[in-house]
């Protein structure tokens, strides 16, 4: 089974996780670690710590982090960048993690491509569809 670990600034990864079991289910292999505004690198990396012992149940880890470049996202590769089991995804949408959630079998290229592609500009589709309805 795969397990899944959101990481973010603030408590974005834990709302997050929330969000996705109002659709995913009371899943158990969804994880959120969060950057609180009074942690540092060492107090998330403490956190990593912790979680250890629960993503080593999983046969692979997906982590999905809110930004890349940002202190949860370096801390988390840093921290995990020697495991093969562990891949890791930097600019997390709903979709795509959602994506993950729902198949066992989906690949990480796959998941991240289903994030791109909910990524849309809601007027134009619809003005788009509206011109296609009038050319019928």
């Amino acid at each position: 089974m795969k397990g899944i670990l959101c990481v973010s600034h603030g408590f974005y990864a834990e709302v997050f996780k929330e969000s996705l079991k109002m659709i995913a289910g009371n899943v158990t292999n969804l994880h959120a670690l969060c950057l609180e505004p009074t942690d540092g690198p060492e107090q998330f990396k403490d956190k990593l710590v912790a979680i250890q012992p629960t993503l080593d149940a999983y046969d692979k880890v997906w982590v999905f982090a809110d930004l890349f470049g940002g202190s949860p996202c370096n801390t988390t590769f840093q921290h995990y960048v020697s495991n093969p089991n562990i891949e890791f995804v930097a600019g997390m949408n709903f979709p795509m993690v959602l994506s993950a959630l729902l198949s066992e079998e989906i690949s990480l290229d796959s998941c991240i491509e289903q994030g791109k592609d909910a990524i849309v500009n809601v007027r134009t589709f619809t003005q788009a569809m509206m011109a296609n309805d009038e050319d019928e």
